[in-house]
């Protein structure tokens, strides 16, 4: 391979061409990049092989100072991507970030994070992914740790397997929604005619149910309800869940939807837990796993045989949420750190 050269290109409305035609994985959705963004290629002769973004903010949760975020990251080969992480952190660094996390694509509301390959004893799932998981070569991980990151934060995404114990219910399935009653809670499905509007309640909720999370930065509601109007066709109320408190006011959220990776005959197999948050002061109650009977209880009645707990920190209180049902490895992710 020629001697790489590197170029920043400022995106518009689509991003730049050669930044587009690099892929890992042919035919994956190319994920968003916002407008102005800087655009990391590097080129062997006349030919693109690897490109990333580049992002400083100084308002991540528990990030020291400003910190540099490497996304979009793709490469045709581990040679040219562990040069254009070296070369984007170097930038990154130059400009006082004190800190480069990777691969992240702008903040932890658009796509971040690594698939990790599975190990040998990890159970086998049909189909392997599932709708929204982060998805690259498996080759990725050790770019980064070539190019002198280390990993900083760790996830998994877990499966219950509706078939396999014969448990309908969590044990404590019915004392926990008495409980949750009695505390004065309700839930609600997402009303579809007024679709703007609890757009904003989802955002107002995540924004004050997610502050305290790692690398956590705020967005405009333009920007949130910009992620969830090309899935307005396809949400379920059933499937979107808005709790609320004695006063009738909102107070937690879950989301999930049918897994289109996953469908058998018209019918999807598996629902996707995506997101569950309830506000600090709703907490100890049992909202949160209540939501989450209700809505293993409704991937029965539909005929699912999975229910996947997507995409949660190790340390978060969703992976206990998980293990209650006795929810097995899917998947591990990571997300990586360069210090200067």
């Amino acid at each position: 391979m020629s001697e790489l050269r590197f170029e920043v290109i400022i995106a518009g409305t689509t991003p730049p061409p050669a930044f587009a035609a690099v892929r890992g994985l042919p035919g994956e959705p190319e994920a968003l990049v916002v407008p102005g963004t800087r655009c990391l290629i590097a080129w062997s002769a006349e030919v693109p092989r690897a490109r990333a973004t580049l992002v400083v903010r100084d308002d991540l949760h528990g990030a020291a100072g400003p910190t540099g975020m490497i996304g979009h990251y793709e490469a045709c080969d581990a040679d040219a991507g562990v040069a254009v992480l070296r070369a984007a952190a170097g930038v990154l660094a130059g400009e006082g970030a004190t800190g480069v996390l990777g691969p992240m694509n702008g903040s932890t509301w658009h796509r971040y994070r690594l698939a990790l390959p599975s190990a040998v004893d990890d159970p086998v799932w049909d189909p392997p992914n599932f709708g929204g998981e982060p998805r690259n070569p498996f080759e990725y991980p050790a770019h980064f740790a070539a190019a002198g990151f280390d990993v900083v934060a760790r996830y998994e995404s877990h499966a219950d397997d509706l078939t396999a114990t014969g448990v309908a219910d969590a044990h404590d399935a019915m004392a926990l929604a008495d409980r949750v009653a009695a505390a004065g809670f309700s839930l609600r499905p997402i009303d579809l005619s007024r679709f703007a509007e609890e757009i904003e309640t989802l955002w107002d909720l995540s924004r004050a149910a997610f502050a305290d999370n790692l690398y956590y930065a705020p967005i405009e509601a333009a920007e949130f309800r910009a992620m969830y109007e090309p899935l307005r066709s396809h949400i379920d109320p059933e499937l979107v869940s808005i709790a609320l408190d004695r006063d009738e006011r909102p107070c937690g959220y879950l989301f999930a939807f049918p897994d289109p990776l996953a469908v058998r005959d018209g019918v999807p197999r598996r629902l996707v837990v995506k997101t569950v948050a309830v506000l600090p002061g709703a907490r100890g109650h049992g909202l949160a796993n209540h939501m989450l009977d209700r809505v293993r209880w409704s991937a029965r009645r539909r005929g699912c045989d999975t229910l996947i707990h997507a995409l949660m920190h190790v340390e978060n209180f969703s992976m206990r949420m998980s293990a209650r049902h006795g929810g097995q490895l899917f998947r591990r992710y990571a997300l990586w750190q360069w210090k200067p």
